[in-house]
């Protein structure tokens, strides 16, 4: 059995028991401790699940958990991918940054830039508050009080009004077609500003195209995504769901 596979498995029982040690890992596939810790590790760091005192917890994932909670899981791959979206910006530029525990972890590296910002996300607001970026626009409107997002008409004709450098990107589950959230709202705002953009960054998690969460709302095409900032490397048969141009940069080594 790959780990891959045993990530799965782990995944359905942790819905049936909600709760698993890293013994009971162990002893359930026959593996060394340290396998199974190795996978506790990896699951918890992806944000696939929440670490407890020896052993791990589920996150539902049959819904999107709202943001804060997802917030609270430490995960320094997510620091990994935040400092590779980084690469992307460059003085002078005017770029969208989406709703997204990730891309939150951006927005402190971007203190001292030159440039201008554009958000929807009240998280990403607030941790830009703290730095000397000279222009950041937080988008009017309805606040999502669960995604911690804001949505309004108004947002939609301000976007279709700027022209991005970057757009950057996240999404709770990614089908063969695009990327997907559980919002329509959210869904419209990141639509509109890829749209608007010369470069559009997706930061994703690879579990992202296995998981079940409900999300049913496309806001970007893969065959539209210039740069995929992920955690693992891809197997061929979902790279080749992206444009062959796109840029698949993952930050860990299998």
């Amino acid at each position: 059995m790959t780990q891959e596979e045993r990530l799965m498995q782990i995944k359905q029982l942790l819905k049936e028991k909600h709760q698993l040690s890293t013994r009971q890992i162990a002893a359930h596939f026959n593996v060394s401790f340290d396998t199974a810790r190795r996978d506790v590790i990896h699951l918890t760091e992806t944000g696939q699940a929440i670490r407890v005192h020896g052993g791990l917890m589920e996150i539902n994932c049959n819904s999107v958990p709202d943001f804060l909670a997802r917030n609270q899981v430490q995960s320094p791959v997510k620091m990994k991918m935040a400092r590779m979206a980084k690469r992307f910006v460059h003085p002078g530029q005017c770029d969208f940054i989406g709703s997204s525990t990730t891309l939150k972890q951006l927005c402190p590296m971007l203190n001292g830039i030159d440039m201008q910002i554009v958000t929807n996300s009240i998280d990403n607001a607030l941790s830009l508050l703290a730095t000397e970026i000279p222009s950041v626009r937080l988008l009017g409107g309805v606040i999502n009080k669960k995604q911690r997002f804001i949505y309004s008409e108004t947002a939609l004709e301000i976007l279709r009004q700027i022209h991005f450098n970057t757009a950057f990107i996240g999404g709770s589950r990614i089908r063969d077609d695009g990327v997907y959230t559980p919002s329509m709202a959210d869904s419209k705002i990141v639509e509109t500003a890829a749209s608007r953009a010369n470069q559009v960054v997706l930061v994703a998690e690879k579990y992202k195209f296995t998981n079940q969460s409900s999300s049913p709302y496309m806001s970007v095409p893969l065959n539209q995504i210039d740069v995929l900032i992920t955690d693992t490397p891809l197997p061929e048969e979902l790279k080749h769901h992206f444009n062959p141009k796109t840029q698949i940069i993952p930050v860990l080594k299998e």
